[in-house]
């Protein structure tokens, strides 16, 4: 989808497909879930400590943008320590991926308040753009990212 400042995503399945898709996932890897609806468009996935996490999200980072065309991704982290692991998983994946996924064009950065221009190329880019950001600094109050349009 394209805007005046950048090129967004579309989500074009309905609520209740997710749901469907949701239900489906669980019963073939027989997680017991007591949710019988939708509960919202947030999705937490979780798994121990050195299991394949990252590996799994830039997966499917590469599978939303085959499948749907999605191509802006931000990737919140609770920590420096945290983000600089994700930002070493993308270099060292990164030829893993392009295999796969027939040379996907992607483009990652760090989030810094600082570098406006840098925040532009993701919002304007038409590869896969992934944004990494650390918790703290999405939530500072003069964050350009939750600031509202005039």
């Amino acid at each position: 989808m394209l805007y005046e400042n950048g090129v967004g995503n579309r989500l074009t399945l309905t609520e209740e497909q997710i749901w469907e898709n949701v239900k489906r996932i669980q019963e073939r890897n027989e997680i017991k879930n007591g949710n019988t609806e939708l509960q919202g468009m947030n999705f937490s996935i979780e798994m121990e400590t050195g299991t394949g996490k990252t590996y799994v999200y830039l997966r499917t980072i590469y599978e939303l943008n085959k499948l749907y065309g999605f191509k802006k991704f931000v990737i919140v982290v609770p920590s420096i320590a945290i983000r600089e692991g994700v930002l070493k998983n993308l270099q060292i994946t990164h030829e893993h991926f392009q295999t796969i996924y027939d040379k996907a064009q992607l483009n990652y950065d760090v989030y810094d308040s600082k570098k406006v221009s840098n925040l532009r190329g993701f919002a304007a880019g038409n590869a896969i753009q992934i944004l990494v950001i650390n918790i703290d600094a999405f939530a500072k109050d003069e964050n350009i990212i939750i600031k509202k349009k005039m």
